[in-house]
């Protein structure tokens, strides 16, 4: 119940942070955030539902199961370095789940409905589709089970990984100086935003989340649009201008099929 007040309570501090921080400072102007926030924030509480119910029953029960069992119980490392690699290597597997996404078909029919959002703010955080959701929760539930992750970590990775994936969709920018040396640890708005291109060359790129790291370390990482940041078209890659018009459109999209370019 504890780590459950703890997730909701910091995601809504996080959330309505940073959706006055893009209201207050908006990066760009939005001229479709009504029809997007309702197909965003529906999503959202389908995948809550999906979370709440599966979450607690998988990846808090395998971290006590496997108080005894796991490389870090097997290493016999102090508290302090098991947390510490926990949200290392918790954070490496969520970079390359994201890049398997992309890179298995049938994994990338139901992540597509995170990048058919046709502009990105702090709401584009929460597009996945349910399916999604709970096979990401099913990885990570394996990770936790076979490290041997405690349930603390578990926690404290999955409030990161939240607000770190609020904060790199948010429709803000930062001060230069500021981007440079940031981008150099975490992955930042700037950086997150070439991923979201109908490019796929950009779009299989800058996979992070929360470290931008694993991108630099597996050179998958791009500073900069190929075109410029001002001629970069946020979408569905390989497509012009194509859209789910309604929630039913997005729901349904990993069984869809429909051309490219469109």
């Amino acid at each position: 119940m504890i780590d459950f007040t703890v997730r909701v309570g910091v995601f809504f501090l996080v959330f309505s942070t940073l959706v006055l921080w893009q209201w207050l400072s908006p990066r760009a102007m939005l001229l479709q955030w009504r029809q997007r926030w309702w197909h965003n924030m529906s999503l959202f509480a389908l995948g809550a539902l999906c979370v709440r119910v599966i979450q607690p029953l998988l990846l808090s029960v395998i971290a006590f199961s496997s108080s005894e069992f796991g490389l870090f119980w097997w290493l016999d490392l102090p508290f302090w370095a098991v947390f510490l690699f926990s949200i290392l290597l918790l954070d490496c597997l969520i970079y390359w789940q994201h890049r398997l996404f992309h890179r298995i078909p049938l994994l990338w029919r139901i992540h597509r409905v995170h990048h058919s959002d046709p502009e990105l703010d702090v709401s584009s955080a929460v597009r996945f589709h349910p399916v999604e959701i709970v096979l990401s929760l099913f990885f990570k539930g394996l990770a936790v089970w076979l490290l041997g992750v405690p349930v603390a970590a578990v926690l404290a990775f999955d409030v990161l990984l939240n607000a770190s994936a609020m904060f790199n969709h948010t429709n803000v920018r930062l001060p230069v100086i500021i981007e440079t040396w940031l981008k150099k640890l975490l992955v930042t708005p700037d950086m997150h935003r070439i991923h979201h291109s109908r490019v796929s060359l950009e779009a299989n790129s800058n996979f992070g989340f929360f470290l931008s790291i694993w991108d630099a370390l597996f050179r998958t990482k791009r500073n900069d649009a190929l075109e410029g940041d001002e001629h970069l078209k946020i979408g569905l890659p390989d497509t012009k201008t194509y859209q789910p018009t309604s929630l039913k459109d997005v729901l349904v999209m990993p069984f869809t099929v429909f051309k490219k370019h469109r």
